[in-house]
């Protein structure tokens, strides 16, 4: 059965022409067989934080101004001047973290800048472009929609162009209690009595990059200064260091290196970031950069692991912990919805199997990765959501991302993936890729959630799943995918491309689910008392 035939009869989509064609090779000698699945029910890994699955959002082209923030006098349906439709997805995709003002942003804003009467804030140069920063949303709002959303803050402190006494001060305004403090009597003034509770707090953004330029050495020094002394008022205060540019052991050695010399900053978790960036157009690909481009996406695995190794040098009980908390994909120009929405792309069904490998990995590796931020929320690179005016439409990033909350909160155990690999040409070599890989969770006695993406842009495959240690009692599916590989949602059609549920007669001990072509397969499953 084809790519063309197995859709429609699992999900009635029409005809929409030839896919790409794969060349299939054997791993392991297993190619006849097919994939095959172990789920080891009783080898735990973590817990699977919400905080996996969290956003980020920066002051930069359309993310705030137009994606987030419509301005209360808005015509567009808003509360308070933000967004409601969405806020009402974003509430679809669980009690998640959302981290701001930055990004490189974060290191030149000055939060007092953000506080007091609107129309009285300072407008300052928006540091990605020529454009004004009106300063209309600071942090009283950026609480408001947390608070709307049902999400907790993760706010960016400015170590590239503040002081520690601007940092510390951020802390005490946001967490004095009612009369504790001047600044907690200025927030009052502000508008908002109750503390806002901030628990997260990133000390710099990419200080090896925009953050400042620091040597690793230097940065450590920095971050030393800006955690000393930080109040607390009830709410300990979980201080993310910034991490690498990608998976540089380098800059991590020298930084822990000169952190583990002499009195040890108190730190909670490091923040490498890794984008897998793209392979041709956001829209436009041949069959050798639909593989890479999921080759460059499981980079995460290495980046996660060799990270992970470096950190047990200086940190051996592992006390602290992975946040990426920039990831996703970011293709060339040629897709903006706004010109003024600066590195904003279109995302398609391959973006939709990005994220989902890459979740997949942070959920194998639930017991190292405290949170990640996928970059960036709205209007801009690998966007769970587009909006321009009065228009919005999710993207296939955020059906992942909502496929994925049944995660939430469950028990990660181990997969053992034998899979067959498809072949590829790129950086002018030979290169290979598993046709299958996911993840697993548990969540009470009987729940289980297996999350599988498929490569294969073409065929469907059988794929035998061993539940090691029990049987199913009934399975339900939920599939993500289309007949065309860079199917999309437009405001024009918003739900060209997005997940349906169906049941199944699976049960026993092994299942054997046909996985649709380029697909994202959610399995509920109830095992057996």
């Amino acid at each position: 059965m084809n790519r063309r035939t197995f859709l429609e009869r699992a999900t009635g989509a029409a005809a929409a022409g030839a896919g790409l064609i794969g060349v299939e090779r054997s791993a392991r000698g297993r190619a006849a067989d097919g994939p095959s699945i172990n789920v080891l029910l009783d080898e735990s890994i973590g817990v699977i934080r919400p905080e996996i699955y969290s956003q980020f959002t920066e002051h930069i082209g359309g993310v705030i101004y137009d994606g987030i923030w419509v301005g209360p006098d808005s015509k567009v349906e808003n509360i308070g001047g933000i967004r409601k439709k969405l806020i009402d997805h974003i509430q679809r995709i669980g009690n998640v973290v959302i981290r701001w003002p930055g990004g490189c942003f974060a290191d030149s804003y000055h939060w007092r800048d953000g506080i007091g009467p609107a129309a009285k804030r300072p407008r300052r140069f928006g540091r990605w472009s020529e454009a004004t920063e009106p300063n209309t949303f600071g942090t009283h709002e950026f609480i408001r929609f947390c608070r709307l959303t049902k999400t907790e803050p993760y706010f960016a402190a400015n170590v590239g162009a503040g002081s520690p006494e601007e940092f510390q001060h951020w802390v005490e305004y946001c967490n004095a209690p009612a009369g504790a403090t001047s600044l907690a009597d200025e927030r009052v003034a502000n508008g908002d009595k109750d503390p806002f509770g901030v628990r997260y707090w990133g000390v710099g953004n990419e200080s090896w990059g925009c953050g400042g330029k620091f040597t690793p050495e230097d940065y450590c020094r920095e971050y030393r200064r800006f955690t000393e002394w930080v109040p607390e008022y009830g709410v300990k205060p979980y201080l993310i260091a910034a991490g690498p540019n990608s998976n540089d052991l380098d800059w991590t050695r020298r930084f822990f290196a000169k952190w583990a010399d002499g009195a040890r900053a108190p730190i909670q978790g490091w923040a490498p970031h890794y984008y897998c960036g793209t392979t041709g157009h956001a829209l436009e690909f041949n069959h050798d950069q639909w593989y890479e481009m999921f080759h460059k996406a499981n980079q995460m695995e290495t980046l996660i692991r060799e990270q992970w190794g470096v950190l047990g040098q200086f940190d051996p009980e592992h006390k602290i912990k992975l946040i990426i908390d920039e990831w996703g994909a970011w293709h060339p120009k040629g897709t903006e919805i706004n010109a003024r929405h600066l590195f904003e792309q279109m995302g398609c069904l391959r973006d939709a199997l990005v994220a989902a490998l890459t979740l997949d990995t942070f959920n194998r590796h639930a017991d190292k990765v405290d949170m990640a931020n996928v970059a960036q929320l709205i209007n801009n690179i690998h966007s769970l959501f587009l909006a321009d005016g009065d228009q919005f439409v999710a993207t296939p990033n955020f059906y992942v991302f909502e496929m994925y909350k049944a995660h939430h909160n469950g028990k990660a155990v181990r997969i053992d993936v034998q899979t067959p690999e498809a072949t590829f040409r790129a950086e002018g070599k030979e290169q290979h890729l598993f046709r299958v890989a996911g993840s697993a969770s548990r969540s009470g006695d009987r729940g289980l959630t297996l999350t599988l993406v498929h490569t294969h842009p073409t065929e469907p495959v059988e794929v035998a799943v061993n539940l090691k240690g029990g049987k199913a009692a009934s399975v339900r599916q939920t599939v993500l995918s289309h007949e065309r590989l860079n199917a999309h949602n437009t405001f024009a059609e918003p739900l060209t491309l997005v997940p349906r549920t169906t049941e199944t007669n699976l049960t026993g001990g092994v299942i054997r689910p046909t996985l649709a072509p380029a697909s994202v397969t959610r399995f509920d499953v109830t095992l057996e008392a």
